[in-house]
């Protein structure tokens, strides 16, 4: 009779452990999910950014490897 107290305190302790390492779990999810999204975007950005400078550029004028334009500065001069 008086192990039945000591197994539902037992029972009770490993739920409330198993209920906040779903919790956690959960967050860590939810951090990594927005990391990744957060990461893609910065990467979206710096394409279209890229592609915005290439079509900027004079025909002729890019250096696909400096990955910039050589020539004369877009819109620049007279």
């Amino acid at each position: 009779m008086t192990s039945t107290p000591r197994i539902l305190g037992a029972f009770g302790i490993l739920l409330i452990l198993v209920l906040i390492g779903g919790w956690f779990w959960k967050q860590a999810g939810d951090e990594a999910r927005l990391s990744i999204e957060r990461h893609n975007n910065e990467a979206g950005d710096a394409s279209d950014r890229a592609r915005s400078d290439f079509d900027v550029c004079p025909h002729g004028l890019w250096d696909f490897g400096a990955e910039k334009c050589v020539g004369a500065a877009a819109g620049g001069g007279d």
